[in-house]
Order: C-alpha cells, then structure tokens, then sequence
C-alpha cells in the first residue's frame, strides 16, 4: 500500500519537475526570440530614420509618441 502511493508521489514529483524545467526552457528561448526581433526591428527603423528628412523624422516621431501614448492607455485602463 505504502509503495504504490509512495510510486504514485515520486511520479507526480517528477512530473512536475520536468514540466518546470520544460516551461523554463520555453520562457527563456521565447525571451531570446524577442530579443533578435527586437534588435532587428530597432536596425531597420534606425537605417530607416537616417534616411529620412527632417520634417518626415518630426512626424515619425510624433506618430511613435501618439502609438505610444495609445498602448499605455490600453493597457492601464
């Protein structure tokens, strides 16, 4: 009786330690690609900007200010 629950516990512990370390694996790798992305993303909106003129760099960057302003707002109400 002992040993089928105590099987039944080292199991489920086991489990659950493997599924720890499976989600883990998948944070971390996940927090890598966004990383890459987002260093992708930030190198093509910098070579972007370069080539812009002034005027066209004052509207992209009131347009990211107001999509900024726009996100906080969705996400704090």
């Amino acid at each position: 009786m002992y040993s089928i629950l105590s099987n039944i516990l080292t199991s489920a512990i086991v489990i659950a330690y493997y599924s720890y370390k499976t989600l883990c694996f998948i944070h971390r790798l996940s927090v890598f690609v966004i990383r890459i992305f987002d260093k992708v993303v930030e190198a093509i909106m910098i070579r972007t900007v370069y080539r812009l003129s002034d005027t066209q760099r004052k509207v992209i960057m009131h347009m990211l200010l107001l999509v900024g302003v726009g996100i906080v707002r969705e996400l704090s109400s």
